[in-house]
């Protein structure tokens, strides 16, 4: 997306009532227009009025960046992280230790290969003190079909039971009790019209995908934003978290 393309696109969602913002990609890191980067990009968005500013990033380019919150992908520890994302865990793990962001939140993909890893990770987080405000786990979404990584509902219900034992247990899992139950239950409304997502080819309501994929969505964070909107307490309390 051109530079004038994306201020426009910034503007116009703030005309329409959208205060929270989020680049992500692909890798948003690597977004170059001239000399425009994505730093110039966060600071438009910030001078436009946005509250909160989010970056979503592999962490292999650093947190070098003026936005509010990094949300850095690592989904599980060395043995796990590699089936997933390759052989960078260390070099994530010391671009998160290097202070080179204040707020940085993980986000952890939940598939076949790294379901075993959730309480491994969280147990590493907490005792290694790794500097992060708390694990978001999204399960994987099958945008471009059911692949071997998919998970079914009746698959997903006993890692997200797994979840709300380390909640209850005080590890860092950022996603609330009431969004955990959602996503288990299928109960919460699909193409939730308070998020929109924006690229080069146009606007969707909610997500890219196609609506057969709704069905199967895993993405935890829409399931945060219903109950938040449900005034579900452990939605509100966990939300204020990070925002």
């Amino acid at each position: 997306m051109p530079w004038d393309q994306l201020v426009a696109v910034m503007q116009n969602a703030w005309t329409r009532g959208f205060r929270e913002l989020y680049f992500s990609g692909g890798e948003p890191m690597l977004w170059r227009d001239g000399d425009f980067t994505l730093e110039d990009a966060i600071l438009e968005a910030k001078k436009i009025g946005f509250f909160h500013v989010h970056v979503y990033t592999n962490g292999l380019s650093g947190l070098n960046t003026p936005a509010d919150l990094v949300w850095v992908s690592i989904d599980g520890l060395p043995g796990t992280f590699e089936k997933r994302r390759g052989d960078h865990f260390r070099q994530v793990e010391l671009a998160v230790r290097s202070d080179s962001h204040p707020k940085v939140a993980c986000i952890y993909v939940i598939d076949r290969n790294t379901a075993e890893g959730i309480e491994p990770f969280l147990r590493w987080v907490r005792e290694t003190k790794f500097p992060v405000i708390g694990v978001m786990f999204y399960f994987h979404t099958p945008y471009y079909g059911r692949d071997e990584l998919f998970l079914t509902v009746e698959e997903r219900a006993p890692i997200i039971d797994r979840l709300l034992v380390c909640i209850r247990s005080g590890m860092r899992v950022i996603n609330s009790r009431a969004g955990l139950l959602a996503l288990k239950s299928g109960n919460w409304p699909r193409r939730f019209p308070v998020a929109s997502v924006v690229d080069v080819d146009g606007e969707s309501v909610c997500c890219r995908a196609s609506d057969e994929v709704c069905a199967d969505c895993g993405y935890a964070a829409c399931t945060e934003l219903t109950e938040f909107q449900r005034l579900r307490p452990s939605a509100v309390l966990g939300m204020l978290r990070y925002w």
